[in-house]
């Protein structure tokens, strides 16, 4: 029985690995050619977990053994870095202290008011004494709930804004300290989401900020029991299962083209580069690797902990990014524990080479 139960295990092991080795392929092959990987992809935490603590296990059981797991980990050891990183790196520094965050149309706690929302993310954002601030989902409709410029009257460091919008109601917001030299928008057939790009005089060197709000799941938590469910039931709960499987899946093969698109502009862009948004995937998916490229993450060179930053009813991860190019060192990187969304806000200072 024993010898039973140590095979079983060890052929589970060696699924979680094969499942480990996938993931890792998600940041390299498009989903609009073959989407599962990106599955995997998004399931890496967990996965890991599981290597994790196989490895555990076969150090009491079956040491050798354990080197299936602890390979197929420290082959990918890139990507854990890309969730968890031991210690920050501050300084005390001038630089140019950078906030991005999707304020979900302001649509705050349960039974809040939008404006009321809108009123305390400014007030939040007015003590980050920021020079630049990307908001990505922001309210721009006809309610009054929230309007640029007079957020620029309110916000002591910031001079001048640039929006734009993917829809009559809502879109992307920068706002910076620093004189706008030049304004555009990247926009993807059949979206409701949008990139805009602002170049900005900074001393005497113009630098290009991009604001990207990517494709999302479109997956409503409130509208599938299953979210919260502790396993499959019945016949609905298989019906929830493949519609969130079908949501999930055109939305990694859309991020493909819209990345593409996206990572193309940035590569002929002939300035240093900074980039925020909400990009909608996980870091070891083809979204966050493409938009990348050879750039720099701030939470991977400054940041510490877990690094999460959506806190909805779905699974935990940080999608809410700041990039840069290597004109740039990254410090002083922290997502805030500033709820009013449900996502968090990041940050961090960039310090000129």
């Amino acid at each position: 029985m024993r010898k039973t139960f140590i095979f079983l295990l060890f052929i589970l092991n060696i699924m979680t690995v094969a499942a480990l080795l996938v993931s890792y392929l998600a940041v390299f092959i498009a989903p609009d050619k073959l989407w599962l990987p990106a599955i995997f992809g998004l399931a890496y935490p967990f996965i890991l977990w599981a290597n994790l603590l196989f490895v555990a296990f076969w150090i009491f059981i079956k040491p050798r053994i354990l080197l299936l797991s602890l390979v197929a980990i420290l082959l990918g050891g890139v990507f854990v870095n890309r969730y968890f990183q031991l210690t920050g790196k501050s300084t005390s520094d001038e630089g140019i202290r950078v906030v991005s965050y999707n304020v979900m149309l302001f649509g705050g706690e349960k039974g809040s008011n939008q404006r009321s929302n809108a009123n305390k993310i400014v007030d939040y954002l007015n003590q980050q004494n920021a020079d630049i601030i990307c908001l990505q989902d922001v309210q721009l409709g006809r309610n009054n709930a929230f309007n640029a410029a007079n957020a620029v009257k309110e916000l002591k460091t910031i001079e001048h804004y640039h929006f734009g919008r993917s829809s009559v109601t809502y879109g992307v917001v920068t706002f910076t300290r620093y004189p706008i030299l030049k304004m555009g928008e990247i926009r993807t057939k059949n979206s409701s989401n949008i990139a805009i790009y602002t170049d900005v005089l900074i001393d005497s060197d113009t630098v290009r900020i991009f604001n990207i709000h990517l494709q999302s799941y479109k997956i409503d938590p409130r509208k599938y029991a299953i979210i919260e469910s502790p396993g499959i039931d019945d016949e609905r709960d298989l019906k929830e299962m493949r519609e969130i499987g079908s949501k999930l899946k055109r939305a990694f093969q859309f991020r493909a083209g819209q990345v593409r698109e996206i990572s193309d502009f940035i590569e002929q862009t002939p300035y240093p580069v900074i980039i925020c948004g909400d990009f909608n995937d996980t870091p070891v998916s083809y979204a966050y690797q493409q938009i990348l490229g050879n750039r720099n993450d701030a939470f991977v060179k400054a940041g510490s902990g877990f690094g999460r930053t959506y806190i909805g009813k779905l699974p935990s991860f940080r999608i809410d990014n700041i990039f840069y190019s290597n004109d740039f060192k990254a410090y002083n990187f922290k997502t805030a524990n500033f709820r009013m969304s449900d996502h968090l806000p990041v940050s961090c200072k960039l310090i000129k080479k």
